[in-house]
């Protein structure tokens, strides 16, 4: 395989496998391929490795002008010839995912972890290499015994799995360094990471969107995405019919998918809170979403509990210059609070009533708002800033890497794998004619040991995070 002709010096023009899910579909793929472009303008060499499989990995491969080969079709040789950092994109979707998770144990990956629960992806990688009992064994390696005792099932409140047994560090330990896209879940990546880790916000672009439209005596409310449980689609419905100002004024939209027990539960949530049956467009393209939005004047972003590392719907809804309501927890609780409207997560419905009603009687305020939410947006999310923030640590991780290669072989030699390389170093150092007390021994001797936790932690104190 020969992707690159040019070989790079130091760390300069370094060439990069940049291992995502590749198709139109994945929220990733759009955000990993405008990074990528980014990169490519700073003068570094970027290979997309679809990581999909099955089904997924036959969608077809959005346009792109980088050289593309499926990450299944390349061999371990080949990657570590080819490339001088591997970078991954971590989501919660095995058909997405399926051939990165396979690589992780023979390769020196650097991970960008886009969500902060893994158990789906967990789970589907379990199922597929011995089920239940392999499911139990990486909680139990992950968290401990206590994590998972037997009488207790893997699967119980979503809350409960995202505080003691994410899978993130499953995941996170097998990496040489990582990046997270908020704060509130980068320090479990710094417990399991060998490496450095880094905080940088997610980037996505929503070029096109319409203007929101004038303010009415009527408004409309969108939730953006896939209609899972947790994205608390039901407290808007809730909302609007405690609400005497709001039911019969508003209405909620949903665009994307939704399966058909969510639109009944929703609808049924609807008739109970005496407020309008909300719409449902299932899922829509870039250019269908554009006109879905035309006529909404708030978009929700409510989450409980917050699954993802960062949001891209959020990033459009700020783009998008409307206001938007969020719950006040995970990385919603990280954007600036005069750029968004803040429900408190024990009090999602009544919060979301009163920010509606405060819209209705004072659209000021909220375009106010939507105007400083699209000026964050438009810095804070920018795939420029993304590259800039993330170059120093592929670096970092390319300079460490005659390391991380002399380490996998020593841990790959046996039961006692320094043994041998710290003889052949003594002896090295002693024909030089240096005196076993002098302090090279000891550097030699301290290096090895911390082989064992990998070169980048021991380079560095483990508490350490890159800025953002």
């Amino acid at each position: 395989m020969a992707v690159h002709d040019s070989q790079v010096a130091g760390v300069k023009g370094m060439r990069i496998g940049w291992a995502t899910p590749w198709n139109d579909q994945s929220a990733i793929a759009d955000s990993a391929g405008k990074v990528a472009l980014e990169l490519i303008e700073r003068g570094h060499a970027v290979t997309i490795l679809r990581t999909e499989i099955g089904a997924a990995l036959a969608l077809p491969p959005r346009p792109t002008p980088l050289p593309m080969l499926s990450l299944a079709d390349v061999s371990d040789e080949d990657l570590a010839r080819e490339f001088d950092v591997l970078v991954g994109h971590f989501g919660n979707y095995y058909a997405y995912h399926g051939a990165l998770l396979a690589r992780l144990d023979h390769l020196d990956i650097v991970g960008i972890f886009h969500d902060a629960v893994y158990a789906h992806l967990a789970t589907d990688w379990a199922v597929q290499h011995g089920g239940e009992p392999v499911l139990r064994q990486l909680v139990h390696e992950a968290y401990g015994e206590a994590a998972l005792v037997p009488s207790e099932p893997y699967w119980i409140d979503l809350e409960e799995i995202a505080r003691r047994r994410p899978m993130l560090e499953w995941l996170a330990r097998r990496t040489v360094a990582a990046v997270a896209h908020s704060g509130h879940y980068a320090a479990r990546l710094r417990s399991a990471c060998p490496g450095p880790v880094a905080t940088i916000p997610l980037a996505f672009t929503a070029p096109g969107l319409p203007p929101p439209p004038h303010p009415g005596s009527r408004m409309t409310i969108a939730a953006i995405g896939h209609a899972n449980p947790n994205k608390r689609i039901d407290q808007i419905l809730m909302a609007i019919g405690a609400s005497p100002i709001l039911r019969g004024r508003c209405r909620l939209r949903v665009i994307g998918e939704a399966t058909p027990a969510e639109r009944e539960r929703l609808t049924a949530v609807a008739a109970a809170a005496r407020a309008a049956a909300p719409e449902f467009t299932g899922w829509v393209t870039d250019d269908a979403l554009r006109g879905q939005l035309r006529d909404v004047d708030v978009i929700s972003c409510l989450r409980n509990p917050v699954l993802e590392g960062a949001s891209a719907s959020l990033v459009v809804a700020l783009a998008s210059g409307r206001p938007t309501l969020v719950t006040d927890h995970g990385c919603y609780a990280e954007v600036p609070p005069d750029t968004v409207m803040a429900c408190r997560p024990t009090d999602e419905a009544l919060d979301a009533m009163r920010h509606l009603e405060h819209l209705l009687a004072d659209p000021a305020w909220g375009a106010a708002m939507g105007t400083r939410g699209r000026a964050l947006a438009a810095e804070r999310h920018a795939p420029s800033a993304y590259a800039k923030a993330l170059l120093p640590l592929l670096e970092e991780v390319v300079a460490d890497r005659p390391l991380h290669d002399t380490r996998r072989q020593f841990l790959a030699s046996g039961s006692d794998p320094l043994h041998g390389a710290r003889e052949q170093l003594f002896g090295t150092l002693a024909e030089l004619g240096l005196d076993p007390g002098d302090p090279a021994f000891r550097r030699v001797n301290v290096t090895l040991d911390g082989m064992r936790a990998g070169p980048a932690k021991r380079a560095r104190p483990a508490q350490e995070e890159k800025p953002t």
